[in-house]
């Protein structure tokens, strides 16, 4: 079991790794099968079926041949191994490389320096990735050993949905890289391991306290609320304020100086864990409980992915302002198959000398209790490729064939229906509110999550009060709409700045990998899935004034699209949350919906090398 969990684990972050080399640093060369070099260097039956990509690596002068037997317009590659060229001369073959090796190996491609000084800043951020890929992968086998055993079964409510995610994000160097979570702490505090752990709580004195709620009770009266049948035992003067943060975080704060000399005058009193358990979504820092009204977003002194997971004072004034503003549309109401979990409260302590004290708590509310939590996946659930020996396909393609089974219809036509589906209820409406109302979401793989009625999406809800973006092109319109808004707010962005991000998350990043997923699992081809987006975006487009034309025109005439650069942000070292405007680095691939329109433009192969 061990040797079979860590052999997925090494495939799973070598696939995600060299896909993300693949589209960000050097897409290689295709090769033909039938090229002469190929046939001299490979047997016919290894090629059978499978194409093969060759990626030159110029800085250490070498060449490596990828095997590929999934081959992706949309952006993920299956690579079945990887062959270096023997380095003996007298016989030309090649030698098969271990996955880990060559991630390696790419990796000092990515930081060789032909100068003879010692760069001290490149080597540290080299040893910064190689730290971060070495976390994830040992976190994603520590994840699969831990769920290898448990029978598999298919997410069907919230919370398992969320726990599901053991490979993480699909086009991401080190999905799984916790730092800052000790080995130990894993089994409560991850999502992976389906742990479950008490908030931890303070008592601040009411002047230190700032809070805001769109609810007629305040932020703290709903904080006590959430504890339930637990608030009886507890003990607040009258001028403090009940303040929950991560177990995690609250060991964290009780190191800081500030902490401390609040502490030490008793205007901050530590009261420990309290209420009932608290489960991890696939954020890690958003908890959920299905007896609670609210989800609790909180800060964490650990980097995931790309950032420290620490809320920051803006996010709480925007998720409230946004939660003011998307009411004040009643949007829903014309899209009633569209929602947006918001973020309606929050409360934080105010630092004596920063804006953040490190007790940023946001309040989310819970669509999801025990009775309304059935049938709801984040779409990172749906499209996640295999990792259970029980699991024959993805959770999408199975939902997908026991619709067709019980329709008695063919799969490949239900796909046809669910993708339907999926646009009306996620895609359409999302544009639709960019067009009209300039406003943007960072609709990502796991900020969007679908309920399914009878295996179809229905309902499409939206998370995260910090992916929103305001038209500047829309501020006067925004302005009264939300007249909290300030004229220099920061969620305000240039109309081109909000179409390369928007969509990089809403097409590249979203509705490539349910294209993708349909693809890889032989259900409907990504070729013509791609078609029918087209002629989806070609019919939105008609009923279009604003920027979301703007955008569609782009995805349907451009070349080339803005893409996220989820590994040039980690070989730079950036943390999104603490950079100018929150910009990670970003580059250009190639377009599969202009590919679409002229089939004779697609990438050529090369037949000799």
């Amino acid at each position: 079991m061990a040797d079979f969990a860590r052999h997925l684990a090494e495939y799973s972050t070598f696939q995600a790794f060299v896909n993300c080399y693949l589209r960000e640093v050097n897409p290689g060369q295709w090769i033909s099968p039938n090229a002469p070099q190929a046939r001299t260097l490979f047997s016919p039956t290894l090629l059978t079926g499978k194409s093969l990509l060759l990626l030159h690596l110029p800085r250490q002068e070498t060449t490596l041949w990828l095997l590929i037997s999934y081959r992706s317009d949309v952006g993920r590659h299956h690579i079945d191994a990887v062959f270096s060229p023997q380095t003996s001369l007298a016989k030309q073959g090649v030698n098969q490389e271990g996955f880990w090796s060559t991630l390696l190996l790419l990796v000092k491609e990515l930081f060789h320096s032909n100068s003879e000084h010692h760069n001290n800043g490149l080597k540290q951020r080299q040893l910064e990735l190689t730290h971060r890929l070495t976390d994830s992968l040992q976190n994603t086998i520590r994840y699969l050993e831990a769920r290898w055993q448990s029978p598999y079964q298919c997410s069907d409510d919230f919370i398992s949905a969320e726990q599901s995610l053991l490979l993480g994000h699909w086009l991401h160097p080190t999905p799984k890289s916790r730092q800052g979570i000790l080995e130990w702490q894993h089994e409560m505090m991850t999502p992976e391991l389906q742990g479950k752990f008490q908030m931890h709580y303070f008592a601040a004195s009411r002047e230190l306290v700032e809070q805001q709620s769109l609810h007629t009770k305040t932020a703290e009266d709903l904080i006590i609320d959430a504890l339930d049948g637990n608030k009886d035992s507890l003990t607040l003067a009258y001028n403090e304020v009940l303040v929950p943060t991560h177990p995690l975080q609250a060991q964290w704060l009780l190191t800081r100086s500030h902490v401390k000399e609040w502490l030490a005058t008793g205007t901050l009193r530590y009261l420990g864990p309290l209420g009932q358990m608290f489960s991890a979504t696939s954020s890690v820092r958003s908890v959920y409980h299905r007896h609670t009204s609210w989800m609790y977003k909180v800060s964490l002194p650990v980097k995931i992915t790309n950032s420290l997971r620490q809320n920051k004072t803006h996010e709480l004034r925007a998720g409230v302002l946004m939660a003011g503003l998307m009411k004040n549309l009643n949007f829903h109401q014309r899209f009633t198959q569209f929602q947006l979990i918001s973020d309606p409260a929050y409360l934080t302590l105010r630092h004596p000398s920063d804006d953040e004290s490190g007790f940023e708590t946001i309040l989310r509310d819970n669509p999801f209790g025990a009775r309304s939590g059935h049938n709801v996946f984040c779409i990172g659930a749906l499209v996640q490729d295999t990792w259970h020996p029980e699991q024959k396909h993805s959770i999408l393609c199975d939902i997908i064939q026991r619709r067709a089974d019980r329709e008695r219809r063919s799969i490949h036509a239900v796909a046809r229906d669910w993708f339907d589906a999926y646009w009306r209820c996620a895609i359409e409406p999302c544009i639709t509110l960019f067009d009209g109302y300039g406003i943007a979401l960072e609709a990502h793989q796991q900020n969007s999550l679908l309920h399914l009625t009878d295996g179809y999406p229905d309902i499409y809800y939206y998370r995260d009060n910090q992916g929103f973006y305001l038209d500047e092109a829309l501020k006067p319109q925004l302005r009264q709409w939300q007249p909290q808004l300030s004229e220099d707010s920061e969620l305000f962005y240039s109309t081109e700045n909000i179409i390369d991000r928007f969509g990089y998350y809403l097409l590249v990043n979203q509705i490539f990998s349910v294209i993708y997923r349909l693809g890889a699992d032989g259900i409907v081809s990504e070729q013509e899935l791609i078609t029918n987006l087209r002629t989806k975006l070609s019919g939105l487009l008609t009923t279009l004034t604003g920027s979301g034309r703007l955008l569609i025109e782009q995805w349907l005439n451009e070349a080339q699209l803005p893409a996220k650069a989820n590994l040039l942000t980690r070989v730079a070292d950036i943390d999104e949350l603490e950079v100018d405007l929150e910009l990670a680095a970003y580059t250009m691939i190639e377009n599969p919906l202009c590919a679409a329109e002229s089939p004779s433009d697609t990438v050529k192969e090369a037949a000799y090398v």
